[in-house]
C-alpha cells in the first residue's frame, strides 16, 4: 500500500515529479539528515528511509535510489546507515533484483540497531526498525513469486533472526495480562484448558436467555462475509453488528499497530482510545469475530481484552495473510480461536506462529451454494477447460496453457475459457513480464483461449466447461475451483506448489483430483473428460461436502462459542469437518477460495 509523506517534505514529495522538483526535494531531505546527524543518526536514517519508501511506493525507483545512495554517502560508516542499505534490499525486490544474503545481512544488522533502541527506550526508532525488517522478510515477492517462500521451505530457519531479536521478543510479549489489570476481569489462562472450556461454557450458558451478540470486524474487506452476515442477522438466536476498521481515525496498519504493540510492551496506552460506537459495540459483544489475518487482527487482539474482556475473539486467516508479518504480530493470548479455511493453511499457521495451547484451532468451509451451479452444459463443453480467477502469477495460466498445449497435440478441438478480468495494470515489474508473455502465448493460440473479462454470471459460464482447472502455485481453496467441481466438470487441481508441504489441495479434496505436472493434468483430462457418469459423480461429492446447508450448522458452533464440547472430529481422510483443540488432528471438506490469494 503506498504511503503518504507528510509535513513540507510531503509536500515536495507529492511535487517532484520533474527533475527539479526532485533536486529540491533531495536537499531538503538532507539538509534534516545533516542536522539529524549531529542530534540523533537513528531517527535520521528513518525518515531518509521513509521518503525513499514514498518515492518507491510510486514506482519512482531510481529517484528513490539516488536519495538512499546520496544519504548514505552522507552517513559514512555509521552503523545507522544499514538502515539505508535495508530500504534499498526492499527496493531491489520490488523491482524482482533482489539478493537474499545481502537483505538477510541488512536486516540483522537493523534488528542489532532495534535491539539498541529498545534498551535506550527510543520507542519510535523502535517501531520504525521492526517495521523496516518486516516489510523486508514477508516482501510478497519472496512468499507469492516465482520461487518458493523460505517461510513455507524452512519456517523455524527464517523466522529465527525475528524470534532471536530482544526487541521484537519485548514487542511481541502477550499482553491480555492488561485487561485484567485494568478491569479485574479474568484473562485467558495457557496452561489450564478446563478452564477454558468452562469458561467458554460459563459464556453461553449467560446467554442462553437472550439472543447471541456477534460483532463483525473487516478491514475495507467483506468479500466472503457478507452473506454470512446476512445469515445471522436473518436468525433470531443471533444479533449482529459490524464494524469497519478502515473507518478509524488512525487505520491499522502495519506501522500503527508496531507503535501500539511498543506503547502496550512498555505498559503504556493501556486505554486504547477508539470511538465511542466502536467502544461501544465491543462491550456489548459476546463474539467478536475478525474476518480476514490482517492488521485488523492485531488490532483486535490488542484492543479486545482491554474494552471486551467478557467477548469470545475469534479470527479468521485466509491464505495470503498467513504468509504476511501480521500472524507474527497477533497477540495469541487474547484469541479463543482461530479459524482456518483449510488444513494446509492451518498446519501452515501451528508450524509458524507460537499458539498458546488454550487457542482452539478450526478448520470450516465458507458460505457457498454450491447447487445454483447445477445447470446444464452446452454442446461445446466438452472440449473446453476453463480456469476461474485467472490474471496473476501466482494463479499461474502459463502452467494452464501448457496443459492445453499437450491436449491440442491429441485433439486440436480443445479450447480454453478463461473466468475473470485481464491482468491489472497496477503491477510489479516481475508482474508485467509474466503478464506480457502470457498475454502473447494467448493471443498466439488464437480462438482456442477465451477471456470473459470481469464478470457476476459464472454459474453461466461454468456451463461452458467440460473440465474446471486450477493451475495455482498457491491457494487457500480456490472457490471458482470449488464451483466448476460442483458445476459437473472435471476437477483436475494441481498440487499446488507453494502449500504442497502442507497437505495442499490434497488435504481438501480426493487424492485422484490432484496432479504434479501438465503432463499428469492433460492424461487425466483425456482419460476422463468424457465420462460423464463420473463428472456428476464428482459434483454429488462436492455439493455434499461444501455446500452451505451441509456447512451451516459449524458456522452456527463458531459463533454460539459452545466450547470444544460442541465441537466433533470427523475422520474423512478428504474432506472432514470442524473445530479441533491444538491437541487434535481435525480435517476439513473445503474452504473459501480467497480472491486475495
Amino acid at each position: 500500500m503506498a504511503r503518504n509523506a507528510t509535513g513540507l517534505v510531503g509536500l515536495m514529495a507529492r511535487a517532484a515529479t520533474t527533475r527539479p522538483g526532485m533536486a529540491v526535494l533531495e536537499t531538503v531531505v538532507l539538509s534534516r539528515l545533516d542536522v539529524s546527524l549531529r542530534r540523533n543518526a537513528l531517527a535520521g536514517a528513518l525518515e531518509v528511509a521513509r521518503r525513499a519508501r514514498f518515492l518507491a511506493d510510486r514506482h519512482r525507483f531510481p529517484q528513490a535510489r539516488r536519495l538512499l545512495r546520496r544519504a548514505a554517502s552522507q552517513m559514512g560508516e555509521r552503523p545507522e546507515v544499514s538502515v539505508l542499505r535495508l530500504e534499498d534490499c526492499i527496493i531491489d525486490l520490488d523491482v524482482d533484483d533482489g539478493d537474499s544474503r545481502r537483505a538477510a545481512t541488512a536486516a540483522q544488522y537493523v534488528l542489532d540497531l532495534a535491539d539498541q533502541a529498545w534498551a535506550a527506550e527510543e520507542d519510535a526508532c523502535v517501531a520504525g526498525l521492526l517495521d523496516l525488517v518486516l516489510r523486508l522478510m514477508f516482501h510478497p515477492q519472496l512468499h507469492f513469486g516465482a520461487t518458493d517462500s523460505a517461510l513455507s521451505v524452512d519456517p523455524h530457519g527464517f523466522l529465527a533472526p525475528l524470534r532471536a531479536s530482544r526487541a521484537f521478543q519485548e514487542v511481541t510479549r502477550p499482553v491480555a495480562v492488561v485487561a485484567e489489570q485494568q478491569r479485574g476481569s479474568a484473562v485467558l489462562d495457557d496452561d489450564n484448558d478446563d478452564n477454558d472450556d468452562n469458561d467458554d461454557n460459563a459464556a453461553f450458558s449467560a446467554t442462553r436467555e437472550r439472543p447471541r451478540r456477534v460483532l463483525f470486524l473487516s478491514l475495507k474487506n467483506w468479500n466472503f462475509v457478507t452473506d454470512i452476515i446476512a445469515d445471522y442477522d436473518a436468525d433470531e438466536r443471533f444479533e449482529v453488528r459490524c464494524q469497519d476498521l478502515g473507518d478509524l481515525p488512525v487505520v491499522p496498519e502495519q506501522s500503527t499497530v508496531l507503535a501500539l504493540r511498543v506503547e502496550l510492551a512498555r505498559g503504556r496506552g493501556h486505554r486504547v482510545a477508539v470511538p465511542q460506537k466502536v467502544a461501544d459495540d465491543l462491550a456489548w459483544a459476546d463474539t467478536v469475530f475478525v474476518e480476514w489475518g490482517s492488521a485488523a487482527a492485531v488490532w483486535a487482539s490488542l484492543v479486545v481484552p482491554l474494552l471486551a474482556p467478557q467477548a469470545r475473539l475469534l479470527i479468521r486467516i485466509h491464505s495470503y495473510e498467513a504468509s504476511t508479518a501480521m500472524p507474527q504480530l497477533v497477540d495469541w493470548n487474547a484469541v479463543s480461536e482461530l479459524v482456518t479455511v483449510s488444513p494446509a493453511i492451518r498446519r501452515m499457521l501451528e508450524t509458524t506462529v507460537r499458539l498458546p495451547g488454550h487457542v482452539v484451532v478450526s478448520t470450516v468451509p465458507n458460505r457457498a451454494l454450491l447447487t445454483r451451479f447445477r445447470l446444464p452444459k452446452t454442446a461445446g463443453s466438452a472440449r473446453t477447460i476453463a480456469l476461474v480467477g485467472w490474471a496473476a502469477r501466482r494463479k499461474d495460466p502459463a502452467w494452464a496453457l501448457d496443459v492445453l498445449d499437450l491436449v491440442r497435440q491429441d485433439d486440436p478441438s480443445w479450447s480454453l475459457l478463461l473466468i475473470g478480468p485481464d491482468f491489472p495494470e497496477d503491477m510489479s515489474e516481475a508482474e508485467a513480464a509474466y503478464a506480457e508473455a502470457t498475454r502473447a502465448r494467448i493471443k498466439a493460440l488464437g480462438s482456442s483461449v477465451r477471456i470473459t473479462g470481469r464478470t457476476s454470471q459464472v454459474p453461466a459460464f461454468l456451463r461452458e466447461a467440460g473440465v474446471i482447472l486450477s493451475s495455482s502455485r498457491r491457494e487457500g481453496t480456490h472457490e471458482g475451483f470449488i464451483e466448476g467441481a460442483a458445476s459437473g466438470a472435471l476437477p483436475v487441481v494441481r498440487n499446488w506448489p507453494d502449500v504442497a508441504r502442507w497437505g495442499g489441495p490434497g488435504a481438501l479434496f480426493p487424492a485422484q483430483w490432484v496432479v504434479a505436472t501438465p503432463q499428469e493434468a492433460a492424461a487425466r483430462i483425456l482419460a476422463l473428460g468424457d465420462d460423464e457418469a463420473y463428472r456428476v459423480q464428482q459434483a454429488e461429492w462436492m455439493v455434499s461436502h461444501a455446500d452451505w446447508s451441509a456447512v451451516r450448522p459449524r458456522y452456527d458452533a463458531l459463533l454460539l462459542g459452545r466450547g470444544r464440547e460442541g465441537r466433533s472430529d470427523d475422520d474423512d481422510g478428504t474432506a472432514g469437518a470442524v473445530g479441533r483443540s491444538r491437541q487434535k488432528e481435525a480435517k476439513t471438506t473445503r474452504a473459501e477460495d480467497d480472491e486475495h490469494d
